[in-house]
């Protein structure tokens, strides 16, 4: 009976410490984590259980909940894995969206998510109300006071991705000097 007692408390110890680490997750960390995620999926696993963890997650973070669950499904061959993690996705974006339909960060990750996502399977509808929101806004995004890296990758998604004029680019590019 002790040693159940042990365990039970050391159990609830681990869970305590874990919840509260990923309560604890300021959103500059979950932008970076995020950003590592993009240079290599691995990172992806470890970011997707702590942000589940979230309790009440606000709308950015649904958004990069949706994010990180849409990288989740590049790797594998389990087509029903791939298919459930996008729907995840586009759930939590859905949710994000509707929290806050101004949020341009929001706006931005759905976006990238939906211009990486195959067109043939029905995921990449709000690329342009996204896009056209984004820059009708562009002025706003440099309020957010975003981590350079996050700035750097939205100024070469934007560079990369085919889906803006030169123009667009040079406009992205001087929200963000």
């Amino acid at each position: 009976m002790k040693k159940i007692s042990h365990v039970i408390l050391i159990w609830g110890g681990v869970m305590w410490a874990f919840n509260t680490q990923a309560q604890d997750l300021s959103l500059d960390e979950i932008r970076h984590q995020f950003y590592m995620t993009t240079l290599d999926y691995q990172h992806a696993f470890p970011l997707i259980e702590k942000l589940q963890t979230i309790e009440d997650p606000t709308a950015l973070e649904l958004a990069y909940i949706g994010a990180t669950e849409a990288i989740l499904a590049k790797p594998g061959w389990n087509v029903f894995k791939k298919v459930g993690h996008l729907r995840n996705s586009r759930d939590c974006f859905k949710e994000a969206v509707e929290f806050d339909m101004k949020d341009l960060e929001i706006r931005f990750l759905r976006l990238a998510v939906e211009h990486h996502i195959p067109k043939y399977l029905g995921y990449s509808k709000n690329i342009e109300k996204d896009k056209s929101m984004i820059m009708d806004n562009i002025a706003f995004f440099s309020n957010k006071n975003l981590p350079q890296e996050i700035a750097d990758y939205i100024i070469r998604f934007s560079m990369e991705s085919g889906l803006y004029s030169e123009e667009e680019v040079e406009q992205v590019r001087r929200a963000f000097q």
